[in-house]
């Protein structure tokens, strides 16, 4: 006589081991690790804001450049001394070459942290780029948040 299988007779199957066929194996996860898409945005997004902090500096000196130096009617201090130029201020024209100067490389490293953070790494890793390049939208968010905040 054949006896029927019960639920209490059939293997019971651990909750770690998975034995999806429907991925390929690329895809599967060792156990106890989540996989790269149910981690969602949280890693490119915390990394990208940190970024952000250090990207203050550059932040700033571009707003500067472009809300006091650019806005004046003098450029060097030759033009500084004339006495028909009205809005001219010696120290900003004084101060416009070393902050150029720190634009420029501090905008330079920032590019190439992110490029590697938001591009490069996650490529190395196997992960989708798309994630990170779109949380890198969010490294401005510290200094526009200190710059509403401070005024």
């Amino acid at each position: 006589m054949e006896e029927a299988v019960t639920a209490q007779d059939a293997p019971v199957a651990s909750p770690r081991v998975r034995n999806d066929t429907s991925r390929p194996a690329s895809a599967q996860t060792a156990p106890g690790r989540q996989p790269e898409h149910s981690r969602g945005l949280l890693a490119p997004v915390l990394v990208n804001l940190a970024l952000g902090v250090p990207a203050m500096l550059p932040l700033y000196l571009a707003w500067w450049l472009l809300t006091a130096y650019l806005p004046m009617d003098c450029h060097t201090l030759e033009e500084a001394a004339r006495p028909d130029v009205t809005n001219c201020h010696y120290t900003t024209v004084d101060h416009a070459g070393p902050v150029m100067f720190l634009l420029a490389v501090t905008g330079a490293l920032l590019l190439a942290v992110a490029l590697v953070v938001d591009v490069v790494l996650p490529l190395r890793r196997g992960r989708r780029l798309r994630p990170w390049l779109g949380a890198a939208a969010l490294i401005p968010v510290p200094y526009a948040l200190a710059a509403l905040t401070l005024g």
